[in-house]
């Protein structure tokens, strides 16, 4: 991943407030290690509209959503965005650090 490149990434689940959480914990991770990235997340509803209407370059996924992979793969996989599921070990516990490599891994 070129590092002056900032990549979006868009986190998802139920309600968007857990991933929240984690959201920040990922920033700061990143922050730490030089990443330039932009973590945010958004209700698992409203996904496929953001998707549309934004750039993003990579969806991670909370393991309570699982569902929303059926309903977006196809449409993902047009835009060829890459996307994750994220370990629920890692979602439990606000693993930001084991999150960011997951999504580094988008972009080797």
């Amino acid at each position: 991943m070129n590092p002056e490149e900032e990549k979006r990434i868009l986190f998802i689940c139920t309600a968007g407030i857990t991933s929240g959480i984690l959201v920040k914990n990922v920033q700061k991770a990143a922050e730490e290690r030089g990443v330039v990235i932009h973590v945010y997340s958004a209700p698992a509803i409203i996904a496929e509209q953001i998707l549309q209407n934004q750039e993003i370059d990579g969806l991670m996924i909370g393991p309570q959503s699982e569902y929303e992979v059926a309903r977006l793969k196809d449409f993902l996989n047009v835009k060829g965005i890459p996307y994750k599921l994220i370990r629920k070990e890692d979602y439990e516990t606000f693993d930001g650090e084991a999150v960011l490599t997951d999504i580094l891994h988008f972009f080797e």
